[in-house]
């Protein structure tokens, strides 16, 4: 089973304490091997696309400064740790197939519908397809070497069901309604669309008023909202509903009672928690380990 997502979560939390005040600096040499600025700059300007990419960043005001100088600081952080991941790789003599490349290559560029999507993207973010597949074998290499310093877990029934006994109240799924309504400000203009619902108008036909709310459980909406819904049968449409953000119209179109699933229904998704906790036990040991035996020295006047 592949974590390569769990390594990247803790990784930072462990380097923040062998990056020092000195982490602006961009020539660093590892264990002995040289890091350039060259490599820097340009994970930095594709790190830049992707943080523009899904928010409104400037990086030449104040705001945009201090973001990049998270994501310098950042890329140094990765450089750093792929150097000592890949030496250990080539000290063990890993390897990773031309066919595993391409399958990985495959499953990302499935995310883009047409070639010339998938080749924009590659433009925008900094990578020639070359490059881009680079990157996929330096992640498959890590991802070998990373398994390979987690011990084989077993669990038995026994153990499974010990852990779901003792966790019963975790697994406890909660009642939910699911909901539309109809929002107005004027109690005058909610009466009258109410009424010509009840006479046999469609609540679907008013939605430009409305919103789609879908499931939802206790405590997410306003008191008075959640008071009626819940109060509801499947299939009611209730009004009007004041409630502080004006006169609603709901409709109720589904119910899901709590319940806790069985036992059988949940032993997957057990084991799955259980062995991704020992995974990432594993791998924090691991990473302690690189860390106190790692050199890494920041080259003055490096920038």
């Amino acid at each position: 089973m592949k974590k390569f997502s769990l390594f990247l979560a803790v990784l930072f939390f462990l380097f923040s304490g062998l990056v020092t005040a000195q982490a602006s600096e961009v020539i660093v040499v590892v264990n002995g091997e040289e890091v350039y600025r060259d490599e820097f700059d340009k994970r930095v300007e594709r790190l830049k696309y992707h943080v523009a990419s899904i928010m409104p960043v400037d990086f030449d005001d104040p705001e945009g400064q201090e973001w990049l100088q998270v994501i310098e600081s950042r890329v140094i952080e990765e450089l750093i740790w792929e150097t000592i991941f890949m030496q250990e790789v080539e000290i063990l003599d890993l390897e990773v197939s031309s066919e595993e490349i391409e399958t990985a290559f495959a499953e990302y560029r499935k995310d883009f519908e047409t070639q010339e999507e998938f080749d924009l993207f590659l433009k925008e973010a900094g990578f020639t397809e070359e490059e881009y597949r680079e990157l996929i074998h330096t992640n498959l290499l890590i991802e070998k070497l990373l398994d390979l310093q987690v011990e084989e877990f077993e669990l038995t029934d026994e153990e499974l069901r010990d852990h779901y006994d003792r966790n019963v109240d975790r697994y406890r799924q909660e009642e939910k309604v699911a909901a539309r309504h109809l929002l107005y400000d004027e109690e005058e203009k909610a009466q009258e669309v109410l009424e010509e619902i009840e006479a046999g108008a469609d609540f679907a036909d008013y939605m430009d008023d409305g919103e789609e709310l879908g499931y939802f459980g206790r405590g997410r909406m306003v008191p008075e909202f959640e008071e009626a819904a819940f109060a509801m049968e499947v299939g009611e449409i209730k009004g009007l509903v004041e409630t502080n953000f004006g006169f609603h119209i709901i409709y109720v179109y589904d119910r899901e009672e709590e319940k806790v699933p069985s036992f059988e229904d949940l032993k997957d998704q057990i084991e799955e928690e259980l062995y991704d906790d020992h995974y990432e036990k594993q791998i924090n040991l691991y990473f302690q380990k690189l860390y106190e035996e790692s050199q890494v020295e920041f080259v003055e006047n490096g920038i």
